[in-house]
């Protein structure tokens, strides 16, 4: 039982370090999969370092 609450909140540490990678190159996909496979630590650390995406505006006159 110890395991899965373990497993469980390692997964849910990736997901929310993964949302930082929706804006970012490295997408949600691939933060996730880094944290999961690496660390959640060092999946951090490689999130922030990917550039954010530009925004295109549209523009509304």
């Amino acid at each position: 039982m110890e395991q899965f609450v373990t497993i469980v909140g390692w997964v849910i540490i990736c997901a929310l370090i993964a949302l930082l990678g929706r804006k970012r190159k490295i997408g949600y996909g691939w933060s996730f999969v880094l944290c999961l496979l690496v660390s959640p630590l060092i999946g951090l650390i490689i999130t922030l370092c990917s550039k954010k995406k530009d925004v295109d505006f549209i523009n509304m006159d």
